[in-house]
């Protein structure tokens, strides 16, 4: 058996593909004889590299927005114009709040086009628990925060206050014993959300890690950090792919700890998981 997960947007594009790359991410993947997208980028750039790909954006049946920054939900407007039937999940603590970056020292607006929730109202479910799309796909909700978070959060803003991020929200992929997880931007950590599936056999870890390199307005996770978290994951036995929101430092380092569980991935990409 097995998931392919097919990478419409990331930071980066892979060579040969004739994809475009821009700062969001998107994925695309079936399961229980649906399709599935999983974030949509920045902007409508999703929808052009799905055709380039060959995958149909009006035929998709779920869209699932992993959180209500704009580098993943800023093709929605493109998106709901584009396919009249898929269901549209989003945690409930994403509605009816603005967010925000101050990274760089710039604050600047992120928020989800909070409008398209009354425009497109029947297409929307808002979740704020565990809940199964299908038989073999699920969102995780909620995470206990056991472990540290990425550290670059602080520059991440709910309403003027730290975000908590409890609008984020996982996805996980029953293939058999296995489970494949799909976390996009993973700012509630790495470890908080495995931890949370303890006792599941988690074979596969797919999405950014939110683990940024430092620069001239912060100091994020230390190289000796970042070496530990990766220990933590090589242990579990799992395989790692990751991109977009992961810094170079990072990549390096669980590159090194993780040898041949470790990938990376770049926008047009097709993972076998």
């Amino acid at each position: 058996m097995g998931v392919q997960l097919r990478v419409l947007v990331d930071n980066f594009s892979a060579p040969d593909t004739g994809v475009v790359a821009e700062h969001g991410l998107s994925f695309f993947f079936t399961s229980d004889n649906k399709r599935f997208l999983l974030d949509v980028g920045a902007s409508s750039l999703f929808a052009e590299n799905a055709c380039r790909l060959g995958v149909d954006v009006s035929d998709v049946d779920y869209l699932i927005l992993s959180h209500a920054h704009s580098d993943h939900t800023g093709g929605l407007s493109a998106f709901l114009s584009m396919n009249n039937k898929a269901v549209v999940y989003l945690s409930s603590s994403a509605v009816g709040k603005r967010f925000y970056s101050t990274r760089r020292g710039a604050l600047r607006d992120i928020s989800i086009d909070g409008a398209l929730f009354q425009t497109y109202k029947e297409r929307f479910v808002f979740v704020d628990e565990n809940v199964n799309i299908t038989p073999g796909v699920s969102l995780l909700c909620n995470v206990p925060l056991n472990y540290p978070l990425p550290k670059a959060n602080v520059t991440l803003l709910a309403d003027g206050e730290c975000d908590d991020f409890s609008h984020e929200m996982s996805v996980c992929i029953s293939d058999g014993e296995a489970l494949k997880v799909l976390s996009p931007c993973t700012h509630c950590g790495l470890m908080n959300i495995l931890n949370a599936l303890r006792g599941r056999n988690v074979t596969h870890f797919v999405g950014g890690l939110h683990l940024l390199d430092s620069d001239e307005h912060h100091s994020y996770e230390s190289e000796q950090e970042l070496n530990l978290l990766a220990h933590r994951a090589s242990s579990l036995g799992l395989k790692l792919f990751t991109g977009h929101c992961t810094g170079s430092v990072a990549r390096r380092t669980f590159a090194e700890v993780m040898g041949d569980a470790y990938s990376e991935f770049r926008a047009g990409d097709l993972l076998h998981l």
